[in-house]
């Protein structure tokens, strides 16, 4: 079947758009393909005169104006010219400009008006904040004095009455000439009239002095001045008296209290008065709306007590009372407004409408003065509301023991589930009543724990030891039976107050039934060791140490653990705790050897070598060959003064466990003892078997220079240098016995060579920056320094030397650098300490040596220098206690320290005496 062909348009296709439309305005046809029209007389038309009214149906295209200043010429130079924009003037101003033009500018303009009138709320808030920057920034004068203007009303009276006036001085004679009156001083002859130079109390009309009183003197009569003060005074108590009395004769002011009756009139409010007026008619709309809503009836009393209108807000509450009788809070508003008398018959018909309310109660016994009174008031409202638990205790507070016994036997009968009330009565009755007391109470509240607790803490306070546990066992199973969830947390804390309260066996037994539930096994360890902590940090040692105790029995074998208590009993206990501790610890861990050797020093630090000898023995029965307790018994012997055994353990530990520390230990005795040639000898054949440990030539350079023999020093250190090239002390050394001869050259190469050895290490650094400090080149040493913190960024140890060779104004801001690179680096907290010591603030000084002495205890330096401030500028207790922290922490590091502890002759000095000698040593920082 054949497709239908589709309908006709109804336009034809063939005509073109344009046709029938008029042509636009300058159309001349055949322009575009080149033809070129003619004009004849019959189109322009006759000649027209100058009169004439001008054509202008075809006018010719206008071209745009341009103004004045406007160069004729388009500058189309490249400077003119912007990638972005282009050119900086129009390209187009020589050609005409129509309508087109025009109607192309009106839609520009159209939605550049549309475009700043969305941006205006942005432009407008921006140009608000920056005036408001702008003034802040540069504030008027009158901002600049606004504070000292709220401080003028702090001003006395007197204080204001004594300001000064503010005067002009320009020409003031000139303009003060004509209003100053002036004066003729009086004579003495006005006062001297009498003929007996009597003084007189009137002055003659005549005299110029009658003039200052017109119309009050008659020319023959005379001014008495006296009379006249006694008239004044008596007018003043006729007004008064007239004021005070009205004509019923009832006393309308009293005139001694009316200035004070007159400031009690003054508002304490000092709001706007606009806003009170507000609130009030809110308020008495709220109450006329819902007159039984007592928070509108109190807020409007309140209101008016605040703007000072105390009687208003007196009948207002009171109004408020008497619509709505049956709340609570509009009672005790209205007893704390009215005065105590009124107050107590407000509180009595308060009672009347809410017999059980116990806060009116006890808001009755508050306003009673006597305590007779007040132990009434309680029993009756305990007629009422016998089981209200607040009101029995405030009954039982104000009785004596006995007959607060008997009020609490009737308050456990009333309230049988207050806990508060059975542990009460159980504190007051004897052990046995109180066993009965909390058996009862443990019937009427199988949930509480307290109960359990106190039992446990009764009989322990009676000697009733074994039953402690017991109770403590017997009240988990209990509690979990009823129901009760064991939270962990709760029972800690228990055992914290507990062991406060000095239940100590207590304190154990919650722990060790407690501390494992809902905990899982593997997270035991470490979730103990964790709680321990928390217990020392709180301070209850004993919860601690019961902790610890507990681990080591569930873990016997664990050395950490051991340690843990071990070091817990060396802060916080004593030394027979501690001893028998590690004697369990070496008994379950015989391999640990740090054990053996804290029992050890235990034992010669309390003054008992035979017995730190023992322990040493049976460690090394454990122990075969260890290097620990082989340094360890040559340490005791040496620290004893018995050399010959010190030498023969060493010659036993070189021939059994010849290892590098029992070398140098070895060499290092007999420097000490003064054999030198021993020394070296031990040192060389220490060198042939470790080649590759740098100590033994550190020595051996060190021994040869106390002998003089700087060649072979010198020789020692290269060798070393060679074998162990990472060994920065061995370059350091090298390069400070060339600069000790002068060599400077060859200190700096050997610098140089110790860098490139070992890469952005901070003390090859600064002894390159302090030679070249020494020898003056001070324009060097900074250029390197800034080197050296390009390749050292986070080096405390340069931060802290660059604050100090910098001139003293750029010192505060090179340590606020030095803090944002290393903020918890003990060298730059030293050096803040210092430059705040140079500063003269001793407090933030002492403050900031606390915080680098905590942070890293074992840096010695800052031991040293805390010791030496507090020796200049604090007292003896606060030297001791730094001395103390001091030996405590033991520390062993530090510039000044290491040179100072291990120098030969200081080789048994202890930590106290090497606090001392370094704080000599130091010099105060400038």
């Amino acid at each position: 079947m054949a497709s239908k062909l589709p309908p006709p348009p109804i336009v034809n296709p063939k005509r073109k758009n344009f046709l029938g439309q008029p042509a636009p305005q300058g159309y001349v046809a055949g322009v575009g393909r080149g033809a070129t029209g003619f004009t004849t007389r019959s189109d322009i038309g006759p000649a027209r005169d100058a009169n004439d009214v001008p054509d202008d149906r075809h006018p010719a295209p206008a071209k745009r104006k341009k103004d004045d200043d406007e160069d004729l010429e388009e500058d189309l130079n490249d400077a003119n010219y912007d990638e972005f924009a282009g050119y900086g003037g129009s390209l187009f101003n020589k050609d005409p400009y129509d309508k087109d033009d025009e109607e192309a500018d009106a839609v520009y303009e159209a939605i550049d008006e549309r475009m700043d009138e969305k941006r205006r709320e942005y432009r407008e808030k921006r140009r608000k904040e920056e005036i408001e920057k702008y003034r802040q920034e540069r504030p008027k004068i009158q901002q600049q004095f606004s504070d000292l203007k709220r401080e003028l009303c702090a001003v006395s009276e007197d204080e204001w009455k004594n300001i000064p006036e503010v005067g002009d001085a320009r020409n003031r004679k000139q303009r003060l000439h004509g209003r100053r009156e002036k004066f003729t001083p009086l004579p003495d002859s006005v006062l001297t009239r009498n003929l007996g130079g009597e003084s007189g109390t009137s002055i003659d009309p005549k005299s110029g002095l009658a003039s200052a009183f017109p119309g009050m003197l008659t020319p023959t009569g005379d001014l008495d001045l006296r009379k006249i003060g006694q008239a004044r005074n008596t007018l003043m108590d006729i007004k008064l008296n007239q004021v005070s009395d009205s004509v019923s004769g009832q006393t309308v002011v009293d005139p001694k209290g009316y200035l004070t009756d007159l400031q009690s009139m003054i508002p304490t409010y000092g709001g706007d008065i606009n806003d009170i007026k507000k609130a009030r008619l809110l308020l008495k709309s709220v109450r006329e709306t819902n007159p039984n809503h007592p928070p509108a009836w109190i807020a409007s009393a309140r209101l008016e007590e605040v703007t000072g209108k105390l009687q208003a807000a007196r009948n207002l509450i009171l109004r408020g009372c008497e619509t709505c009788p049956n709340s609570e809070d509009l009672w005790l508003e209205a007893a704390r407004l009215v005065p105590v008398d009124t107050a107590k018959n407000v509180i009595a018909q308060a009672v009347n409408h809410l017999v059980n309310s116990v806060k009116l109660w006890i808001k009755a016994s508050e306003l009673e003065q006597d305590m007779k009174a007040k132990k009434r008031v309680f029993r009756k409202a305990l007629e009422h509301i016998p089981n209200s638990v607040r009101l029995w205790k405030a009954a039982v507070e104000l009785e004596e023991p006995e007959d607060a016994k008997i009020l609490l036997s009737r308050a456990v009968e009333c309230c049988p589930t207050s806990v508060e009330l059975w542990l009460a009565l159980a504190r007051l009755e004897t052990y046995e009543n109180a066993r009965k007391v909390l058996n009862k109470a443990r019937e009427n509240i199988p949930t509480d724990r307290q109960i359990w607790i106190t039992a446990a803490k009764l009989e322990e306070a009676h000697g009733n030891t074994t039953m402690v546990e017991k109770i403590i066992d017997r009240s988990i199973n209990s509690l979990a039976a009823n129901g009760v969830e064991i939270n962990r947390e709760h029972w800690l804390k228990e055992a914290v107050d507990a062991e406060k309260s000095g239940a100590v066996l207590t304190c154990q037994a919650i722990i060790k039934f407690v501390i494992g539930h809902g905990v899982e096994d593997e997270d035991r360890k470490h979730s103990w060791l964790e709680d321990a902590d928390n217990f020392t940090s709180q301070g209850a040692f004993e919860c601690s140490r019961a902790v610890y105790s507990h681990s080591l029995e569930t873990f016997p074998a664990k050395k950490s653990i051991w340690l843990r208590a071990a070091h817990f009993e060396r802060q916080h206990g004593t030394r027979d705790s501690l001893e028998s501790l590690l004697q369990r610890a070496v008994a379950h861990c015989p391999q640990a050897e740090v054990l053996w050797l804290m029992g050890a020093k235990s034992k010669w630090l309390a003054g008992d070598v035979p017995a730190a000898r023992s322990i040493l023995s049976l460690a090394f029965q454990a122990n075969p060959n260890s290097e620990e307790i082989w340094l360890a018994a040559v340490k005791l012997e040496s620290e004893n003064w018995e050399y010959e055994r010190a030498r023969k353990l060493l010659a036993k530990a070189r021939n059994s466990a010849p290892t590098p520390r029992v070398l140098m230990k070895s060499a290092k005795l007999e420097w000490h003892l003064g054999d030198l040639a021993e020394a070296l000898k031990q040192l060389q054949t220490a060198i042939e078997q470790f080649p590759d440990y740098p100590k033994f030539y550190m020595m051996q350079g060190q021994i040869h220079v106390l002998q003089q023999h700087m060649t072979q020093a010198r020789e020692s250190y290269n060798l070393g240098t060679r074998k162990c090239p990472t060994s920065v002390p061995l370059w350091l050394l090298l390069s400070r016995l060339d600069e000790s001869q002068g060599n400077m050259t060859r200190s700096r190469s050997v610098l140089e060579k110790a860098r490139q050895k070992n890469p952005q290490n901070s003390q090859l650094w600064l002894e390159a920056i302090r030679l070249e400090w020494k020898t003056g080149l001070k324009d060097i040493a900074s250029a390197m320094m800034a080197k050296a913190l390009q390749d050292c960024p986070s080096s405390g140890l340069l931060w802290s030397e660059t604050i100090f060779i910098v001139d003293r104004p750029q010192r505060k801001t090179k340590s606020v650098d030095a803090l944002k690179k290393c903020e918890h680096d003990p060298h730059v907290l030293l050096a803040v300490s210092k430059l705040f010591w140079t500063e003269r603030k001793t407090q933030k000084c002492r403050e900031w040596f606390n915080r680098a002495v905590k942070i890293d205890p074992d840096f010695g330096d800052a031991w040293g220098f805390f010791y030496k401030f507090e020796l200049l500028h604090g007292t003896a207790e606060e030297q001791n206690d730094v001395k103390k922290r001091c030996v405590q922490a033991e520390p062993r590091h530090g510039e000044v320290w290491t040179s100072i502890s291990k120098s030969p002759q200081n080789w048994r000095a202890r930590t106290e005496d090497i606090l001392l000698l370094v704080a000599e040593a130091l010099s105060v920082p400038v």
